[in-house]
C-alpha cells in the first residue's frame, strides 16, 4: 500500500482536513531556524517535513512550540508529531513512538588555524557548550579520561547560553574548544569558511527522530512510507546535501543503533 492510500486510515481531526500539524522549535540551524532576511521558517527539517507532507498528499502546518512543551503538544493533540532535532531517548519511549531520520552526537570543535591536535592539549583549558544540554557532563567525563586520569589538570567547562554563544566564545578565543551536535558541524564549517575543525571522534552517538504520540500507529506508518519514498527517489539525499548534513545520513532506519 502506498503512503497516499494510508492517509484515509489516519486517526485524528486533522486527517480529514488534509493538514499535518508539526511541532517545531526554530532555534537550531541548519535543522530549523528563521531566515534572518525573510523571517520565514527554513532548514533541513522544514524542507524534509514539507516533502513528507507533500508525498502524503497533505499540507504541513508548522506549530512553533517551546522545547518544554514539545511532548505535551503531541500528547494533548495540539500537534500530530514532532520534527525538530528531537533525540530518540529510552526515557521518552514510554510515552512516544519514534521514527529515526538523522544520526547525531556530541562533537568537539577547535579553531582550524589553532594548534590543538589532541584532547590532552585541552587539559587545563576552557571548553564551552550550551548549559542546557547533556554536553557538560560529557565534557567532564572526557576530561576525566584524558586529563585527570593521566595526572593532568582538568578541562574547565565554560557554560554558554547556546551553541551560537559557544561558537562566538571560540572564535574570540575566550575558550580553547567547544562541543555541539555533530549533525550541525558541517553546516557551520561551510558558512564560516572552515573557521572550525573537528577534534577526534564524537563524544556520543545518538539518533534524531520524528516523534508521535502512543496510539497513532497509522500516522506513524504513513510517515514511514513517505520517508521510504523520499529515500528511494533521492529527495532525502538532496536535502542532506543542501544543508551540509551528508555525514548525518541515516541509510537504514531499521538497523542504525544509538548510544544516547
Amino acid at each position: 500500500m502506498t503512503a497516499c492510500l494510508l492517509w484515509g486510515h489516519v486517526e485524528g481531526a486533522q486527517a480529514s482536513s488534509g493538514v499535518l500539524r508539526i511541532a517545531v522549535n526554530p532555534i537550531y540551524p541548519p535543522l530549523e531556524f528563521r531566515d534572518p532576511v525573510t523571517d520565514r521558517l527554513t532548514g533541513f527539517d522544514i524542507d524534509f517535513g514539507n516533502a513528507l507532507a507533500a508525498r502524503m498528499g497533505v499540507k504541513a502546518e508548522w506549530v512553533e512550540t517551546a522545547f518544554p512543551q514539545m511532548i505535551p503538544s503531541v500528547q494533548s493533540g495540539r500537534t500530530d508529531m514532532i520534527l525538530s532535532g528531537f533525540s530518540d531517548r529510552p526515557e521518552r519511549r514510554a510515552f512516544l513512538n519514534f521514527l529515526d531520520y538523522l544520526k547525531s552526537g556530541a562533537q568537539v570543535l577547535v579553531l582550524s588555524q589553532g594548534d590543538v591536535r589532541s584532547p590532552e592539549m585541552l587539559c587545563g583549558q576552557k571548553v564551552a557548550a550550551s548549559r542546557a544540554t547533556s554536553f557538560p557532563s560529557m565534557i567532564r567525563q572526557w576530561s576525566h579520561d584524558h586529563c585527570e586520569a593521566q595526572g593532568h589538570p582538568a578541562m574547565v567547562f565554560y557554560p554558554s547560553e547556546s551553541g551560537a554563544d559557544a561558537r562566538i566564545q571560540l572564535l574570540q578565543e575566550r575558550v580553547a574548544a567547544m562541543v555541539q551536535g555533530g549533525e550541525t558541524v558541517g553546516y557551520f564549517i561551510d558558512i564560516t569558511h572552515h573557521a572550525f575543525r573537528r577534534l577526534g571522534n564524537p563524544l556520543s552517538n545518538m539518533l534524531l527522530s520524528m516523534a508521535f504520540p502512543k496510539g497513532q500507529t497509522a500516522l506513524e506508518a504513513q510517515v514511514a512510507h513517505a520517508f521510504a519514498d523520499l529515500r528511494a527517489d533521492g529527495t532525502y539525499a538532496r536535502l542532506l546535501q543542501r544543508w551540509s548534513l551528508q555525514d548525518a545520513a541515516l541509510s537504514d532506519p531499521d538497523s542504525d543503533g544509538s548510544t544516547p
